[in-house]
């Protein structure tokens, strides 16, 4: 195996970007740690990142855009809402139940370099979309912090 198939396979594995510095290879990505605590419901998600975003895609079939609130606090995402049975008025007998229903919260710390300030969701057919923005630099603006004499 080739020094430069190891490279792309440790990138494509770690899901960043290589960036060369001093003859070594650093591999720069951004994580998402599942916070999520135990509900009755989960949505079954998936995270993404190309180009100069990371996506976390939600499966909500049922859900509509009012019925979820995403909010951003420290370096946390937190998707809310719930989903409502769709059954039948009166009783009902189950043959068999798979489909899952209730309170849902599906938090994530977001790990690496991304500007928060900027996250944005859609909602498409059932699918919830949140968009992060990466930032390119991650050295941020330098700004001149004046010295003065006493």
């Amino acid at each position: 195996m080739s020094r430069r198939s190891e490279k792309e396979q440790t990138r494509v594995a770690r899901g960043g970007a290589d960036a060369e510095r001093g003859g070594r290879t650093y591999v720069e990505s951004v994580r998402l740690m599942d916070l999520s605590s135990d509900a009755s419901y989960l949505p079954p998600l998936d995270v993404t990142e190309s180009g100069g975003f990371v996506r976390v895609t939600l499966e909500m079939p049922g859900v509509s855009a009012e019925q979820v609130r995403v909010l951003v606090r420290g370096n946390c995402i937190e998707a809310t809402g719930e989903k409502q049975p769709d059954f039948p008025a009166g009783e009902v007998s189950f043959l068999r139940l798979e489909r899952g229903f209730g309170r849902f919260c599906r938090t994530f710390e977001v790990l690496g370099p991304v500007d928060l300030g900027n996250v944005s969701a859609r909602q498409k057919d059932g699918i919830l979309t949140i968009t992060i923005p990466k930032i390119t630099e991650r050295r941020g603006k330098h700004r001149r912090i004046p010295v003065i004499q006493e």
